[in-house]
């Protein structure tokens, strides 16, 4: 199976459902009830409920989305392959914006609740430095290491609000009820609005999309598990809420839960209320965190915002450098302390950007009707669109003091954006130092290349599998991260890429134009025609040469090809047993490539393991009867590299690296394998 570069495959159904509920029971029931009682009473329970049937359309929207394009990002990197530039950049910064402040409020609930039942004198900024402190150094680590923490967190969570939802059910007293609707209908929309971000968990499951396990399956299924947890537990608790106290007495509390917890049951529900606002609040916080990181990550991996957001750490792979300028952030913003501006202005952020994404719904089946969608909506475009105005409709009734800081952080996006070379020619006039940093800047981080391979049989599979092949020989030569996309039209051979890849898989002819142009071949770096037909491959890859793919790769068995595609300016490939290794070292090492001339066979660079039993395993090289063609050019010996002599010895595990023409270096590979008694 080919191991994806960049993020590790780690999280399966049940993380991904503790993904969505980490972010989801936040300030949805333990602080929003407050703000709700104050705006609209008792009526707040059907603000809640209609809020949590009007997502559903956006719920099965992601479904689709996340399960046919399983990349990270979320939200953004679905846009991103459907809709223009632009609007993918400002659905990324608005789901960075919601994001952000959600998590600037998680920390507030947090502080608020220290300060009020354990520490009254203590600074709330502290608290929410101490525990952005905290949280980046379990993010850093990975989303698999937070997840231990969050999933303790949740399921102590979900005990507790159940036990207080169930248990307080007999302590209801109607007379709290009444008048049902103190403030009349007129606050009921603002109040969805301002609540939206209790039900924007499931997004955060497609933000960790290529860290989760069969996302084909798993995503659609923890999407709809959360929210229909989410919506159960929220109208269950906030009934609970509004009939064991007045709605007035309720307003005056910035911890509503506690409270309530504490009329029912005393110190007992008091404690329990405390500790599951602390777990409900941690765990979003920490959940939130890395899906604003992952977003700014898939910004700046597009190019959209400055390259250096797009680093990946070389030990754990996450997106340390997006994640500190979050965590950054996140302080600036959580000083501020105030509860309904954060949750409203993080509304404003979701909304929009959500929006669009049930538009890129639309966009998908109009635009890539080949591409795989293993989830489909029912009812399709009456779904999407139903999403569509479900969040827009909302978001000029938002506070005007959100929709101001929601304005202005996307202004701040906009400069970001504008300024990047890619984005504005006009700025290629910018002063040569500047220039010479930007270079400096892409030389030391290695950047993301979309890659098409038409062809899903055995070649196309071995390309994939040497592209997103992680090791320790790879990080050493490796110039770029990719992301695979593929065009392949046997149905069978569909299914086994998506169950091996868990890439954009499109179903149909590659050699055909409107096949081709469903990929958008503009955002394509590479394209690799890689069937077992030369002749389609010569076709396929003529096709994306007109397309305005830069640079295109066509396997070819028959040397009247080769002068044909190249004549195109496209780079043929025909040594057959060697095509991946050499796929690999064009992209990765193009001067490299250039100078043997691998295009026409010449001489090639490839690498293999020395596996245990080998009869050359504690030979020194010079021992070794290589052939006199063929060069020994490096040693990778786990995280050391080693420059071969002749009294090297060779080990088991050894990763040997091979220079030479392509009948020397099939001879070399083999006798590196043979084990004794193979001869």
């Amino acid at each position: 199976m080919g191991e994806q570069s960049g993020f590790e495959r780690n999280v399966g159904l049940f993380m991904a459902v503790m993904i969505g509920i980490g972010a989801m029971m936040g300030p949805g029931v333990f602080a929003l009830p407050s703000e709700v009682a104050g705006s609209i009473g008792p009526l707040g329970i059907i603000a809640y409920l209609l809020m949590g049937g009007l997502t559903l359309f956006t719920a099965l929207s992601y479904s689709e989305l996340g399960a046919a394009i399983p990349i990270a990002g979320g939200g953004y990197s679905f846009v991103s392959r459907t809709l223009p530039d632009p609007v993918a950049f400002l659905t990324g910064w608005f789901f960075w914006i919601g994001n952000t402040l959600a998590c600037s409020l998680y920390a507030v609930i947090f502080a608020l609740t220290i300060k009020n039942y354990f520490l009254p004198e203590l600074s709330v900024v502290l608290v929410v430095v101490a525990t952005t402190v905290i949280f980046t150094a379990s993010n850093y680590r990975g989303q698999a290491e937070a997840l231990k923490a969050i999933t303790v967190m949740n399921i102590i969570e979900l005990v507790i609000l159940l036990g207080v939802g169930v248990l307080g059910l007999f302590q209801v007293e109607p007379v709290n009820l009444e008048p049902f609707a103190p403030m009349g209908l007129g606050p009921l929309l603002p109040t969805m609005g301002m609540i939206y971000i209790s039900y924007v968990g499931f997004d955060l499951i497609t933000v960790a999309a290529e860290e989760i396990i069969e996302p084909a399956k798993n995503i659609p299924r923890a999407i709809l598990i959360t929210l229909g947890v989410g919506v159960g537990i929220y109208v269950l608790v906030l009934y609970v809420m509004m009939g064991v106290v007045n709605y007035t007495e309720l307003a005056q509390t910035s911890t509503p839960f506690i409270f309530v917890a504490d009329v029912l049951f005393g110190a007992w529900g008091r404690w329990a209320g405390v500790v599951a606002t602390i777990m409900a609040s941690l765990s979003a916080f920490s959940v939130t965190l890395g899906a604003s990181a992952r977003v700014l990550f898939a910004l700046g991996r597009d190019g959209y915002v400055p390259g250096v957001l797009a680093r990946l750490h070389p030990k754990h792979n996450t997106p340390h450098i997006a994640l500190f300028v979050c965590a950054g952030i996140v302080t600036l913003l959580g000083a501020s302390g105030i509860v309904r501006l954060l949750a409203s202005a993080s509304s404003f952020g979701y909304l929009i950007a959500i929006g669009v994404v049930n538009y890129a719904v639309i966009a998908l089946h109009q635009k890539m009707p080949a591409l795989r969608r293993p989830f489909k909506i029912m009812l399709y475009p009456t779904i999407p669109i139903l999403g569509i105005i479900a969040c827009w409709f909302f978001v000029p009734l938002l506070e005007p003091q959100s929709l101001l800081l929601g304005s202005g952080l996307t202004v701040v996006g906009g400069v970001l954006y504008l300024i990047q070379p890619d984005n504005r020619p006009d700025f290629s006039a910018l002063p040569a130092a500047v220039h010479q940093l930007i270079l400096r800047i892409q030389a030391y981080w290695r950047p993301h290349m979309n890659v098409l391979i038409v062809g899903g049989g055995s070649q196309g599979s071995n390309i994939a599998d040497r592209l997103l092949k992680q090791d320790e020989f790879r990080m050493v030569f490796r110039s770029s991260e990719y992301q695979i996309t593929f065009i392949e039209q046997d149905e069978a051979r569909c299914e086994t890429l998506e169950r091996r890849y868990n890439v954009p898989i499109f179903q149909g002819d590659g050699t055909k134009q409107e096949i081709l142009d469903q990929v958008e071949p503009h955002k394509m770096d590479v394209a690799i025609a890689a069937t077992s037909n030369d002749e389609r491959n010569a076709i396929v890859a003529l096709q994306a040469k007109r397309l305005g793919i830069d640079r295109v790769i066509a396997i070819a068995r028959d040397p009247d090809y080769v002068s044909l595609m190249e004549d195109s300016g496209i780079v043929c490939i025909s040594a057959p047993y060697a095509t991946a290794a050499m796929v690999e070292n064009y992209l990765d090492r193009p001067g490299v490539a250039d100078l043997f001339e691998i295009e026409t066979g010449v001489a090639s660079l490839i690498d293999m393991e020395v596996p245990e039993g080998a009869d050359v395993v504690g030979q020194v090289i010079k021992d070794i009867d290589i052939p006199e063609q063929c060069v020994v050019a490096a040693i990778i010996r786990g995280d050391e590299f080693v420059v071969p002599r002749g009294k090297t010895e060779v080990c088991a595990g050894d990763h040997i690296v091979f220079v030479g023409p392509s009948a020397a270096i099939q001879t070399a590979h083999d006798l590196f394998k043979e084990k004794p008694g193979d001869s």
